[in-house]
């Protein structure tokens, strides 16, 4: 990103990448053998699920992980603006922001209830695996009220809205975020292992605004050092190592990220462990973001037009795909368990296409308006005098579409 404000294009690409990512989290969660699924996930030692969830492959299939690289990635692009801009207009954004997130939040609840109604969800599988947690047999319409009632409700009849709860939640504190990340500024370091000990003391206690506020905070941080990093990674691309040390930081921070999974299954043993990994996953989500940014070759893949374009429907996808794939699960019931994703995953794309070119990009434009709107009417209460700088402006581009 260039000072003037360029887009972060390579963090869109990122993003893509976590989004599908979690679309093969949930589609294997179908399979009750799949380890870390509700209900079962014991794979025997050197079978398929073993390989996939206990060595680097995990990679491929490490949803909940991802989930932390979308907060980290929300809390460096939102805070961004409002720590580059003098007399940033907050009168217009929080309308804009909850706007923004809540038409593609409300349109996926809708469109996911269709889905629920139209087959029977009574699920083949023991109560506590992800298909019986996930399915709604007893379907009403309250659940579309509950599901829109991000904060307070209930995400039934489309789970992956849990993560949308924290990001709403953290899009009102923003000022509490971006103060916090300005105060640390000097002492970065220790605002980031501040990040990973509440992460830790989150998992823990069982404590989800102590596990991922962390990770947009350390977002907020990364917002907030954004020249630094640029100025770190300028000087280190003119050097002979350059390439060995972005390749370390890189697969160290995706090996950081998944190191819970590559102890293996004797990780139950030592759950401190576990928790203390979960607590570094905010900083290795960190090492990715830094390592997109200022890695020529890992930016140049992320900005290929697959991954661009995966960047352009992800938070669709992220908002559309759970209930395609509970409802191509029934309506294969009875096949191979990995049947129905041959046809859910790629329904899934083509519905997030369509739903980003229907809902998603005509948000956009009606969280600007409602932004605009909101300053007017302020200035027009308060007088010009009383809301110095209030007048809306583009807010720098960014990556984020949650």
């Amino acid at each position: 990103m260039t000072k003037n404000g360029a887009r972060l294009t390579a963090l869109d690409g990122l993003r893509g990448l976590a989004a599908v990512v979690v679309v093969l989290h949930h589609s294997l969660y179908t399979n009750p053998e799949f380890p870390g699924a509700p209900g079962g996930g014991h794979a025997p030692a050197g079978s398929f699920m073993w390989w996939i969830s206990y060595t680097p492959l995990k990679l491929a299939t490490a949803g909940v992980e991802s989930v932390i690289v979308f907060f980290v990635l929300s809390g460096l692009v939102v805070t961004l603006p409002v720590v580059r801009r003098r007399g940033f207009d907050w009168v217009a954004y929080f309308p804009r922001r909850v706007v923004r997130l809540m038409v593609p939040v409300a349109a996926s609840v809708v469109l996911a209830a269709a889905w629920v109604a139209a087959i029977p969800q009574v699920s083949p599988q023991p109560s506590g695996t992800w298909l019986s947690n996930s399915s709604t047999p007893d379907f009403s319409w309250e659940y579309i009220v509950k599901a829109i009632d991000l904060l307070g409700g209930d995400g039934q009849i489309n789970n992956p809205l849990w993560s949308l709860r924290w990001e709403l939640a953290f899009s009102l504190l923003l000022p509490v975020f971006a103060i916090a990340a300005l105060a640390v500024r000097r002492w970065w370091i220790g605002g980031l292992a501040l990040a990973c000990a509440l992460t830790w003391l989150g998992a823990h206690a069982g404590s989800g605004e102590l596990e991922y506020f962390p990770a947009f905070f350390v977002g907020a941080i990364v917002a907030v050092r954004l020249d630094a990093v640029r100025d770190a990674a300028a000087r280190i691309n003119t050097r002979w190592f350059r390439h060995p040390l972005w390749a370390g930081l890189t697969i160290g921070s995706a090996l950081l990220l998944i190191a819970p999974w590559l102890v293996g299954p004797g990780v139950g043993s030592i759950p401190e462990l576990d928790n203390v990994l979960k607590g570094l996953v905010p900083l290795a989500a960190a090492g990715l973001v830094v390592a997109a940014l200022g890695w020529t070759p890992l930016r140049a893949v992320f900005e290929s037009r697959p991954l661009q374009f995966l960047g352009a429907i992800s938070f669709s996808l992220y908002l559309v795909h759970v209930p395609i794939i509970l409802f191509s699960t029934y309506l294969f019931a009875g096949q191979t368990w990995y049947v129905p994703l041959l046809f859910a995953i790629p329904l899934a794309v083509l519905v997030a296409v369509g739903f980003t070119w229907l809902i998603e990009k005509r948000s956009h434009g009606w969280s600007k308006a409602v932004g605009v709107w909101a300053s007017a009417r302020y200035r027009a209460w308060f007088g010009p005098e009383d809301a110095a700088d209030a007048a809306p402006r583009e807010p720098i581009a960014s990556s984020t579409r949650a």
